[in-house]
């Protein structure tokens, strides 16, 4: 261990989840989660860090050219006398629970009466705290899903495909980062289950599967939601369960499924989860 570490502190006053998932994407680090932010630690070169610090400052402009708003980001770098910051880090995640489900660390002991989920902090996003994927959590825990079919369209972590099948359901997953195709495999063997299809891409995949889905969850950005054939995929008298939709963008979601009966909406943090039915 070196004397001394590099700290990164990244704040930002919008999308601070996407800079996460980046973050995450390009160091293959562990990051501590802060107020309006989080940091990277690492024993690596200060070229690491200016190469980091670039990387950021280039993504928040990316994400203002789509999204037309201020990311507000700001980094600093300070230089820190060596603990042990993994074990501290680790002590820094708690455990989720909603409704049937406990979503938790490795490291962290079962709850009974539970349906135990271990998703440790990787690269993949979805560990049960962002808004989003709590929200679809609640979804979940909302409805029957023994035998139903299920589809995960941007599984990230796995761990709402994990959940489900958990509680009964047959589960597809797929998403279009191999990262997260991996990540979703090896929360399968933690978990000790097997998801019934896990595969690269999206929906332009399995075309021959359309109306065959009871459930098919989407927890990714508004537009991606809208510019996705997801209704096609659902059953008649299916369910969507939809996140990572900010609230300001509400409407064009709903607009999009103005067919569907909305069953439930939730806002949390300026994040909404819609769960409608066909």
């Amino acid at each position: 261990m070196e004397s001394c570490y590099y700290c990164l502190s990244v704040t930002a006053s919008d999308y601070l989840w996407l800079l996460q998932d980046k973050a995450l994407e390009i160091t293959g680090e562990a990051i501590e989660e802060i107020e309006n932010g989080f940091l990277i630690r690492t024993e690596k070169s200060k070229e690491y860090i200016e190469f980091l610090k670039a990387q950021f400052v280039s993504y928040a402009k990316e994400i203002e050219q789509i999204f037309g708003e201020t990311v507000g980001l700001e980094l600093s770098v300070s230089i820190c006398e060596n603990e042990d910051w993994i074990a501290k880090y680790r002590d820094s995640i708690t455990p989720i629970e909603c409704g049937r489900y406990y979503i938790h660390p490795s490291w962290y002991a079962k709850k009974n009466n539970k349906i135990n989920v271990i998703i440790d902090p990787a690269l993949a996003f979805g560990s049960g705290h962002h808004a989003s994927t709590f929200g679809c959590l609640k979804a979940l825990d909302a409805l029957e899903l023994q035998n139903k079919k299920v589809l995960d369209v941007g599984c990230g972590s796995g761990i709402l495909s994990i959940c489900a099948k958990k509680s009964g359901a047959i589960v597809w997953a797929c998403d279009t980062d191999e990262v997260a195709v991996d990540s979703t495999k090896e929360n399968m063997r933690k978990n000790g289950v097997v998801l019934d299809q896990v595969f690269l891409g999206s929906l332009h995949v399995i075309p021959q599967n359309k109306e065959s889905f009871d459930i098919v969850l989407a927890n990714l950005l508004a537009d991606i939601i809208v510019a996705l054939p997801l209704r096609d995929f659902v059953k008649k008298e299916g369910y969507l369960i939809l996140s990572g939709i900010l609230e300001k963008y509400l409407q064009k979601v709903l607009d999009k499924f103005k067919d569907f009966k909305v069953i439930s909406q939730e806002i949390n943090t300026e994040w909404v989860t819609l769960v409608l039915q066909k």
